[in-house]
């Protein structure tokens, strides 16, 4: 109980960091212009491997901190292969800007990822860690007649407590 305790803070630290810019400023910016401030958040599924899992997960736009070039917080929790993963990513990526339809985008993210195990694997069960957290991400989203954003994306972890690969889905709303 005491861990689960002391994650939920550090979990609440890290979303209150990054969400501070977005409560300071509401009003939406136009798609293409530079500035931190609130521009939606959203949800995110997949699987991953090595830990084999099933992950899900929120995400907040917080816009452009430099032309082209996003800030996005997300947070992540993976189950499965005796394990349950928790990551806490600063995601940022570059948008291509010429591409229409689909957009695709390149970029990366840093944070922490605790990890409690079940069983296997030389672990005993209750068994803890807590690492830094590295990963490169890629892909391709597009805007849907509602406003929302639809992507694709995959993420190659690069911290020894990372998932080695993710390939996900998500939504974002306004």
């Amino acid at each position: 109980m005491k861990r689960w305790f002391g994650l939920s803070l550090l979990i609440g630290v890290l979303l209150t960091g990054s969400m501070s810019p977005a409560l300071a400023q509401t009003k939406t910016k136009p798609s293409g212009t530079s500035g931190i401030g609130w521009n939606g958040w959203g949800v995110q599924v997949g699987l991953s491997s090595s830990p084999d899992q099933f992950f899900g997960g929120v995400h907040f736009n917080l816009g452009e901190f430099a032309r082209n070039v996003r800030f996005r917080p997300t947070l992540d929790l993976g189950v499965g292969d005796h394990v349950t993963l928790i990551q806490a990513l600063a995601e940022a990526h570059y948008v291509f800007p010429k591409v229409q339809v689909w957009k695709p985008y390149v970029g990366g993210g840093a944070g922490l990822a605790y990890a409690d195990f079940n069983s296997g694997a030389g672990r005993r069960s209750g068994d803890t860690v807590t690492k830094f957290s590295l990963a490169a991400v890629g892909g391709v989203e597009t805007r849907l007649k509602s406003a929302s954003t639809f992507y694709f994306e995959g993420k190659v972890g690069l911290g020894d407590a990372d998932p080695d690969f993710k390939l996900g889905v998500g939504w974002t709303w306004k």
